[in-house]
């Protein structure tokens, strides 16, 4: 059974995961790994509603019907300093934290906490989308990528990988 969002809600929910996986992105940046990175995320986000198909808020989410009607989320709002500075991953956090309350406004704990997993499913695909050596070859999720995994698990009180 899905949920009633609005579209409002739709575009500030989907903001989460596209934000997380930013940062994980802008903390080991190629070029040729970016395309590479959006297109693993866009896979992991559209296979999202038929691995999590009992969740409501999900299934709602990505509700065919209303993607029809487009996306558009809100853009993590970052600038030239915070890239220098390391700060993505900590607006990025700001904006996955404001999701995951309105998440938990619209149903319950483990729905919530599916969704924070639905989070992280879409950093760790943009992790091991690329390496860093050449064409995006190489070792895959890089020691920063790995610091940046195991934040946002424990942020969204998850567990973290072994």
């Amino acid at each position: 059974m899905a949920l009633e969002l609005t579209t409002d809600e739709r575009n500030r929910l989907f903001g989460g995961p596209i934000a997380a996986a930013m940062a994980v992105m802008a903390v080991d940046m190629g070029i040729v790994s970016c395309v590479q990175e959006v297109l693993a995320l866009g896979k992991e986000l559209a296979g999202a509603s038929s691995r999590y198909a009992s969740n409501p808020l999900i299934a709602s989410l990505f509700d065919p019907e209303a993607l029809k009607k487009g996306l558009r989320p809100e853009k993590l709002q970052v600038s030239a300093d915070d890239v220098r500075n390391g700060k993505v991953l900590d607006r990025a956090l700001e904006e996955v934290d404001e999701e995951m309350a309105l998440a938990r406004s619209k149903t319950d704990e483990a729905t919530a906490k599916q969704f924070a997993q639905l989070i992280v499913d879409g950093c760790v695909a943009v992790a091991e989308a690329a390496g860093k050596g050449l064409f995006g070859s190489g070792e895959k999720v890089s020691v920063e990528e790995k610091a940046a995994l195991d934040r946002i698990r424990q942020h969204l009180g998850l567990a973290t990988a072994t």
